[in-house]
């Protein structure tokens, strides 16, 4: 992966800028620096590669939760629109870069807000790939980062790891501590699923224990039934069963007789019901015989019914058309016609007087329509004032009810406050009362209160007594009952003790712990095994791919020799066949067509010329037919031989690859080994035993845990024992302590109690003294001492109506002054509205009048009732209906005349028409005779008089009839068949009785048998309940005794998980992993480092994760990497964030790689180190930006990439070399 170019356009301070690595000074320079002010915007163009590859930054790839406000959006910060610069409506970042297929690609991210204008609100971000060899969009939107990761073969993190290096990441790293160092690892190459691995593995220990206690504790739920219990029950059982089967044989036999006795009751009821139909069927065929006959004769008329229609079609046919020649004979259209000409005379006169009438009218018509403009105007004045007169009136009439309304209400309030004064008057006593009310009425609420207290304290005191009686009955037999618990508990204890020693004998921890070391000796010494085979078969095919490779490498140079042979002779002979081309063109053979005996050529100067055109044509052609047969077996001997050089060549490529493929798995298979002997040798004494040895070791070990196992559960059923123990132990002594202290605290109760009473009783006096002074109604009092709730209560209603007597005379005299008010201001209101009035009437007059005048002179004109347009219209009709007569009586005429042709048309039409109906008639009456002539002999009462009356009546009716004969023969016939069947079967089943009770007698001894049955039913329920639950108990408990079994060992393997990975925080199983990942690091680390220092090595101390260095210089001591000066540690430093580039790229080449931190901080001295450090970067191929503001830097690297603040809040960007 290489970048090519990168621009961006308004983000954050950066406006717009590009950069071209194919451009000089970027071209020729593999070190370029990237420098600035801090906060001018180099880590921006940063931000820009990754947005243009992955749509996100490693600056904001943290904060997932938190959001901003960012021009009226809320959107998260870790969004990467946040780099939209302000005051912008769009941005984009853009990167060409070369892939893992040496092809070149565009990547474009782009951001705007709504409508493409600054307030509008943030759009989605865009994300499209393009393939820039045919200029094709690629992916967009959530595929293009898959194909982003395709075309790189490296994810996001993996990204932000090899080519954004984090260089001070490792400077911390370094003087890490270990359990710091492994956070760091975990958070640099992204394995943090160790850890949540080492949390899941304890959280699912510490459920496993939970889910085998509530398993154990379920076990105690399930109840069996005693062996004798089960024996009885079962055989309780069996009997009942036997007799419910004995109870359903005698049901069934009874059953079976009432079914016979039904059966012959159904047979009787049957046979009634058919002789009843059958009787009823031929009284039917009686009855409506005559009916029949006649419907039979329907079916015979039918045939002929054709004939009397059309018999009578003809005679209505002929009676009509003599009927309408005779209305024509009557029609004298003459006469009409004359009356017509007479009418079209008139109408024309009509027409012309009506035009005249309707011109002379139009002045008229204009000054009625005036006079009508000033009547509106004067109608609607009037109107207004006749309601502005009505109006006041009304209020006249308001102000009168409501001067009324005052008055009364003055009079009833003088009555109302009378009778209120002899209402105080007749409570002397409660008036006297009143000015002390308040406390009067709270001494005896104390009164009645102290009097509710002394009942309560009555009852608690005899409470009390009888408490204290009943619990010095209980603690006697409690104390026994503590005892008995005491002793038990301490034989539980014993149990659990002698149980504890025996399993402290066996060390479960260690057991476990030999047994997996032993299970890794096994699996160890396999895989060794194994991977010792592979090694050798490795071997054998490393030999047999390299001895290819050197043959392949002898034919391949031989090849290459042919190859140019074959080149060389094919140029030979293309040069001779050209000059032989040359030599026998047709400017030659023209040459030699003039040559002339005798006479010199211009060529040579000869003057014998042997050899003509004809026969020096055919030599040149065979020559060139040989020398072109010569060049193409030489092109074919060359393609020949670069294809065989091709194959060789892709041959020798692909078993390179092979060997190459070969060597890598060689090495990791010795790696494999190696670590494979390093985990066996770590075992110990495992490794020199034998797999018999191991395997027997094994099994005993596992005997030894089957045996802790048990004693473990008896262990925890004893436990069991002793907390019910304990617990049965603590409730009777919190029962005895609970017993005792309620006897104390109901004894103090009962002294207390006598003490208050005395002191109630002597408030109560004192406070009865204090209110009779306030209020002195002796009858009160004494109610008071007999009730004193109900005596208050009555009291505090009658003082509160005296108050409310003496609130509502307050009321009413207020009321009377604001009413005297109210109508002195109402009588003023009353005279000036009167006044008001009189002129408003006074206008309606003048307006009436005026009125008046102007509808006599209209009259004069037009009566009232008629509009002028009325008028205008009806002048303007008459025009029109003149107009129209004379078009319909000139229309009549036309219409006279056209009807006096037709009328002669039809009178010879109807002649025609009756001749014709004559004929017709003839021939229908001559065959209907000779039909009727036919059917007498065989149905004799048939005549004309008949026929017609049959075909007069409705043919359905007759349909009907002799269907229904039909139907009632057939029903006939078959009732009378079914009648003998049926008399027949009842004389069978009388042949075979089973019973000679009655129903009713059976159905008595049936209730008794379901009353037995129900009884036994009960019972039998009740056993089969019984061993129902207690098998399925049995069974429950043996398939929680198997899962308890299965759970118990599956918590013994959680348990050891546990103990070697797993922990609330995951830190065993994290630190286990990070050793091996710090192992691969220091490996590709340690490449990095020989490229940039010769002198030092990295190096894991132990199996931990402390890191050392090996300093070559020093004969190979060892020592701490706290001990590295600046520069050095910056050196160690890069080659680890090289080699997590190299970790993370794995098998990517990456041509681009840029170092963001670490150089502010360096000394002059390390600062040279470290360029010369990336000096030697750079030369391994490598294209590196350095982002820093340190001068010296900016001073050693010539190819500078310069961002630059400028006013306005923006940065600016030039490429310097």
């Amino acid at each position: 992966m290489k970048l090519i170019s990168v621009t961006l356009t308004n983000l954050a301070s950066i406006t717009r800028a590009t950069i071209d690595f194919e451009q000089t000074p970027l071209q020729e320079s593999g070190l370029f620096a990237i420098t600035g002010d801090t906060g001018a915007g180099k880590s921006t163009l940063l931000d820009a590669i990754c947005l243009a590859l992955y749509a996100k930054t490693a600056r904001l790839k943290n904060d997932l939760k938190n959001t901003v406000a960012f021009n009226g959006d809320e959107i998260k910060l870790n969004d990467p629109r946040n780099l939209l610069r302000r005051g912008c409506a769009q941005g984009s970042a853009e990167v060409v870069f070369i892939g893992q297929d040496n092809q070149r690609y565009k990547a474009c991210w782009k951001v705007a807000r709504a409508r493409n204008k600054v307030d509008g609100r943030l759009k989605v971000a865009e994300h499209e790939i393009y393939s820039l060899e045919d200029d094709t969009l690629m992916a967009q939107k959530s595929a293009a980062v898959k194909s982003v990761e395709q075309l790189i073969g490296l994810n996001f993190e993996q990204f932000t790891r090899a080519v954004l290096l984090a260089q001070h990441e490792f400077s911390a790293f370094l003087k890490a501590s270990s359990d710091e160092r492994a956070q760091l690892l975990e958070c640099l190459t992204g394995t943090d699923k160790f850890s949540r691995i080492g949390q899941t593995i304890f959280e699912l220990h510490k459920n496993k224990k939970v889910e085998l206690e509530q398993l154990r504790l379920s076990l105690e739920a399930y109840s069996l039934l005693s062996d004798e219990e089960l024996d009885e029950v079962t055989i309780q059982n069996k009997q009942h069963h036997a007799a419910l089967e004995e109870y359903k044989q005698q049901q069934k036999h009874i059953e079976q007789q009432k079914n016979w006795l039904q059966t012959g009751q159904a047979i009787q009821s049957k046979v009634h019901d058919h002789t009843t139909q059958l009787n009823h069927v031929a009284e039917q065929l009686s009855t409506q015989s005559a009916e029949f006959e006649l419907a039979q004769l329907a079916t015979v008329v039918a045939q002929i019914s054709d004939n009397r229609a059309q018999a009578k079609q003809l005679i209505v046919q002929h009676k009509e058309c003599i009927l309408e020649h005779a209305q024509l004979n009557k029609v004298d259209l003459t006469e009409e016609i004359r009356k017509k000409e007479a009418q079209h005379r008139d109408f024309i006169a009509i027409e012309s007087q009506t035009k005249a009438t309707f011109k002379q009218q139009q002045p008229n018509i204009i000054q009625v329509r005036t006079l009508d403009t000033n009547r509106t105007a004067n109608k609607t004045q009037l109107d207004n004032a006749q309601h502005e007169v009505e109006a006041i009136q009304r209020t006249l009439d308001k102000t009168a009810s409501e001067q009324q309304a005052l008055q009364k209400n003055l009079s009833d309030d003088n009555a109302k406050a009378t009778q209120l004064r002899d209402t105080l008057n007749s409570d002397p006593q409660g008036i006297a009362a009143l000015p002390h009310w308040q406390h009067l009425s709270a001494l005896l609420l104390k009164l009645e209160q102290l009097a509710t207290q002394r009942t309560t304290l009555n009852n608690e005191h005899q409470a009390a007594t009888q408490q204290v009686t009943q619990l010095a009955e209980l603690c006697a037999p409690l104390t026994l009952q503590v005892d008995k618990q005491q002793q038990h508990s301490l034989q539980i204890e014993t149990q659990l003790s002698a149980l504890k020693q025996e399993i402290a004998q066996l060390d479960y921890e260690a057991i476990q712990q030999r047994r997996f070391a032993l299970q890794s000796g096994l699996a160890c010494k396999e895989t060794l095994r194994n991977v010792d085979t592979e090694l050798t078969q490795l071997q054998v095919e490393l030999d047999k791919t390299r001895h290819q490779q050197h043959s392949l490498t002898l034919q391949l140079k031989d090849t290459e020799q042919q190859t140019e042979l074959a080149k060389q002779r094919v140029a030979l002979t293309q040069d001779n066949y050209s000059q032989i081309q040359l030599r026998a063109s047709e400017n030659i053979s023209a040459l030699r067509s003039s040559l002339q005996p005798g006479k010199e050529c211009v060529v040579c100067g000869a003057t014998e010329h042997p050899y003509g055109v004809e026969h020096i044509d055919e030599h040149w052609q065979n020559l060139l037919d040989d020398f072109q047969v010569q060049k193409a077996q030489a092109e074919q001997a060359l393609q020949q031989a670069q294809t065989r050089y091709t194959e060789h060549l892709s041959t020798l490529e692909a078993v390179n690859v092979q060997l190459q493929v070969t060597l890598q798995q060689q090495a990791q298979l010795g790696l494999k080994s190696q670590q494979l002997t390093t985990q066996l040798n770590e075992l110990g004494e495992v490794a020199t035993l034998s797999d018999e040895q191991c395997h027997n070791q094994i099994t005993s070990l596992q005997a030894q845990l089957t045996q802790y196992s048990a004693l473990s559960a008896q262990q925890q059923d004893a436990w069991q024992q002793f907390q019910q123990a304990q617990t049965a132990l603590q409730a009777v002594q919190t029962e005895l302590k609970n017993t005792e202290q309620a006897l104390q605290q109901h004894q103090h109760t009962t002294q207390h109690c006598d003490h208050q009473l005395t002191q109630l009783n002597q408030d109560i006096c004192d406070i009865e003294q204090q209110a009779q002074q306030l209020f002195n109604d002796e009858d009160w009092w004494s109610l008071f001492s007999e009730q004193n709730h109900q005596a208050r209560l009555s009291l505090t209603a009658r003082i509160e109506q005296l108050q409310h007597v003496e609130h509502s005379l307050d009321l009413l005299a207020t009321s009377q002054q604001n009413a005297r008010n109210t109508l002195d201001i109402i009588l003023a209101q009353h005279a000036e509205q009167k006044q008001q009035c009189v002129n408003a009437q006074h206008r309606v007059d003048t307006l009436a009048a005026s009125t008046l005048q102007l509808d006599q002179a209209r009259a004069l004109l037009l009566p009232l009732e008629q509009t002028p347009e009325q008028w205008q219209q009806a002048l303007q009709l008459a025009v029109d209906n003149a107009q129209q007569q004379v078009v319909e009586v000139k229309s009549a005429l036309a219409t006279l005349a056209h009807a006096l042709q037709e009328k002669t048309l039809k009178q010879a039409n109807l002649q025609q028409q009756l001749s014709q109906i004559d004929q017709q008639t003839q021939t229908v009456d001559q065959r209907f005779a000779q039909w009727l002539s036919q059917q007498q002999p065989v149905f004799p009462q048939l005549d004309a008089e008949l026929i017609d009356s049959i075909l007069s009546q409705d043919q359905t009716h007759f349909l009907a009839l002799h269907a229904k004969h039909k139907q009632l023969t057939t029903q006939h016939d078959q009732i009378q068949a079914t009648l003998a069947h049926l008399q027949a079967e009842y004389t069978q089943h009388q042949a075979h009785a089973m019973t000679d009770k009655s129903v009713n007698e059976l159905n008595a001894s049936l209730d008794r048998l379901n009353q037995q049955q129900q009884a036994t039913q009960t019972l039998w329920l009740e056993c089969n309940t019984l061993l129902t639950q207690h098998e399925k108990n049995v069974a429950q408990l043996q398939e929680k005794q198997t899962q308890l079994s299965a759970l118990q060992a599956d918590y013994e393997h959680w348990h050891l998980l546990d103990k070697l990975l797993g922990d609330a925080t995951g830190k065993k199983l994290r630190n286990i992993a990070q050793t091996q990942t710090l192992k691969i690091l220091l490996q590709y680390a340690n490449q990095h480092l020989h490229s940039l220092s010769k002198r030092y090595k990295l190096t894991v101390i132990g199996h931990s994760l402390d890191i050392a260095i090996i300093d070559k210089d020093m004969a190979d001591e060892q020592r701490s990497v706290n001990t590295l000066s600046g520069g050095e540690s910056f050196l160690v430093s890069l080659a680890l964030a090289l080699g997590l580039a190299s970790l993370s790229s794995n098998k990517v080449h990456i041509g681009s790689l840029f170092i963001d931190e670490g150089f502010g901080t360096l000394d002059p001295e390390t600062l040279s180190v470290a360029l010369d450090a990336l000096d030697s970067l750079q030369a391994q191929g490598r294209k590196v930006g350095v982002i820093s503001h340190v001068s010296e830097m900016t001073e050693r690297v010539a190819t500078q990439i310069q961002v630059k603040k400028q006013p306005g809040g923006y940065s600016s960007l030039t490429v310097k070399g």
